[in-house]
Formats: structure tokens, C-alpha cells, sequence
């Protein structure tokens, strides 16, 4: 520790060395104020190799391996259904943990992490990367300027998955479709638009053996704004794979993948064109934001990112998707507070 009680390096352990952790140990090995000390994966190989890229970071096999290096904290990388276990011992050991997302897979499981979190002094962080994506912290500016007012909006999420890759085909490992990449939009609509109102959705079982695979979504917000979300696992990752448009008072946003934002300010007016493609990937799709705001939060003492109870009313939103769709019933949330 430094001066005034401040943390001056974070040793950190990795759990989980599959694609996401390797885009969070590039991102890390730059920050002077981080050590990453182990790595562990139940493949051994796997832990080895992304030990090894790192430099001088230890391949592990389990959490309480990581505990024993000494970590400050750590990130948890695992596949969607296997977040809820390891950042609950990290709470409860008081070792601060950024997890990716989604937070848990079930309501209860997140009420778990949003209750460890409120009495654990380590900090917790859920890791939404597409809210410190180049495109949409350009949305954000425009809506939180009043430069547009959001009437409107339609998101879309055209998905390649349950055939690519194969693994987001078993539920058991997702979670279910709708945790994989679409929760990062619904989490995006509430970043954006403020506070869902009210759910309805439409959704059907068209190429899945096992789950609901194709949605309609009608949203609305406390603030206003209605929207709709579509998102389907047939889309075969068809361009663009992910866009939003945001209708205002004769002004529209649409954007293009994580690549482009288009602003149409108004009536007679020329529209303004952002383009990101360029950038680097880490910068353009937010991870290496995140990732220095949660540095920042262990370091500083500061509000991480995308806190519990943040990250608890994005899994609220998914499940009462989910309730709708099956129910077929409009879910208010103004009758559940």
C-alpha cells in the first residue's frame, strides 16, 4: 500500500484463459499500477499458454490457487454460467473482482452477487464493455446534451450463434440466447434510455433443439422513450450484426456495428458521420475504458463502472423477457417495486 492507505500495485489473477481474458491480460500488461500473477484454467495447456503471453504470471488450475499467489483481485472469464460461484468467494474474501458478463444466469443467483457485493469491502464490477464502445458513448453524449431527445428506438442484434460458433448451442453453458451478446444490448438500452417501465415480447423456437431463439421485443422507459429489440440466432452474423437507431424531434441516430454513428441533426441539415474504423479494437469496443475505471475504483476508492446493482436490474430486464415470452403477459415493472 502507499501513502494514505492507497494501493500502489494490484497483483491479479485471471480465471478462465479462453479469448475475452486474453483481450483483458493485453489490455492490463500495459497498466504500470498491475502485476498479473497467476492464470488458471481446468486446462492446463490452456493456463500455460496465456501464462506464458503474459510473461511472469503462474498457470494455475482453480480460484483458491490464485487466493494462495496472493492476488488483490481478480478476473473472472469463464464461460456465462460459471460467474456466480468464484465471485462469490472472491466477496467473501474481500478480493476485488471484475466478472465478465453476464452476471449470473438466474434472478436468485444475481440477488446473491448484488447482496455479497453490498457487504463485501472489495469492489465489484461487471464487465459491459459496449457502454464505453466509441459508437455508443457518442449516442450517450448526443442524448445526455439534449442535442437529441429519444422518442424512438429499434435495436437490432443479427446472430450467426447455435451454429457458430457450436458451444453457444447448449444452454447449459449460456445460460440460455439471450445472455449470450443480446444482453449487452438490453444492458445498453437501460444505459441509454434510463429505467425499463414496461415488457412485452414475442419469441419463437425456430433452428434451436432446446431454446427460445428468435425475439421481439417492445420496450418501455420511465423516461419516455419506447423501443423495440429484435434478435435471432439465424441470422447467420449478416452485416450489420448489431445496430441501434434513436429517432428525436426530426434527428435520428443509426449506427453500424461498433464501426460508425451517424447523426441526421435535422430538418435541411447535413448529416454527421463518426467513424471509428480505424481505432484499435480494445479502444473502439470499450474494453480498455473498463478496464482502466475498474483499475481505478481498486486504486482510488472509486465508483467501478457497472456496479451489482447496476448489473442485478440487466439480468431483472432479461428474465422478464424471458417471463413475457413464455407467458405471453406484459410485464410491469412498476407493480414489482
Amino acid at each position: 500500500m502507499g501513502e494514505g492507505g492507497i494501493m500502489t500495485e494490484i497483483k491479479i489473477g485471471i480465471l478462465g484463459a479462453g479469448g475475452i481474458a486474453k483481450v483483458h491480460t493485453s489490455i492490463l500488461k500495459k497498466d504500470e499500477r498491475v502485476k498479473i500473477v497467476g492464470i488458471a484454467d481446468i486446462s492446463e495447456e490452456r493456463a500455460t499458454a496465456l501464462a506464458s503471453e503474459v510473461g511472469n504470471a503462474k498457470a494455475v488450475r482453480s480460484i483458491e490457487d490464485l487466493f494462495d499467489l496472493g492476488v488483490n483481485a481478480v478476473y473472472v472469464t469463464t464461460p456465462n454460467t460459471l460467474h456466480v460461484e468464484p465471485v462469490l468467494k472472491c466477496l467473501e474474501n474481500n478480493i476485488h473482482v471484475f466478472s465478465e458478463k453476464p452476471m449470473a444466469t438466474s434472478l436468485a443467483e444475481a440477488e446473491q452477487i448484488k447482496e455479497a457485493a453490498a457487504t463485501s469491502k472489495a469492489v465489484y464490477n461487471l464487465g459491459m464493455n459496449r457502454r464505453y464502445a466509441s459508437v455508443y458513448k457518442r449516442v450517450k453524449e448526443l442524448i445526455v446534451s439534449g442535442e437529441l431527445t429519444p422518442y424512438l428506438a429499434h435495436i437490432k442484434m443479427n446472430r450467426g450463434e447455435l451454429l457458430n460458433p457450436a458451444w453457444t448451442s447448449d444452454p447449459q453453458v449460456t445460460g440460455g440466447f439471450l445472455y449470450e451478446t443480446p444482453f449487452h444490448l438490453m444492458d445498453l438500452s437501460r444505459y441509454l434510455f434510463g429505467e425499463v417501465q414496461t415488457v412485452y415480447c414475442e419469441a419463437r423456437q425456430n433452428i434451436s433443439e432446446s431454446e427460445l431463439d428468435t425475439f421481439a421485443i417492445m420496450l418501455t422507459f420511465e423516461s419516455g422513450t419506447i423501443a423495440n429489440f429484435v434478435t435471432y440466432a439465424h441470422a447467420g452474423w449478416s452485416f450489420p450484426f448489431e445496430s441501434l437507431e434513436v429517432y428525436g424531434k426530426h434527428s435520428t441516430i443509426a449506427t453500424q456495428e461498433l464501426e460508425k454513428v451517424m447523426v441526421s441533426p435535422g430538418l435541411n441539415q447535413t448529416a454527421q458521420i463518426n467513424d471509428y474504423y480505424q481505432l484499435a479494437v480494445e479502444d473502439k469496443w470499450g474494453y480498455a475504458e473498463e478496464d482502466r475505471l475498474f483499475i481505478d475504483a481498486v486504486v482510488q476508492g472509486t465508483k467501478p463502472p457497472v456496479t451489482a446493482e447496476d448489473g442485478f436490474r440487466s439480468v431483472q430486464l432479461l428474465e422478464a423477457i424471458y417471463e413475457s415470452a413464455k407467458t405471453g403477459k406484459h410485464i410491469d415493472f412498476r407493480q414489482r417495486v
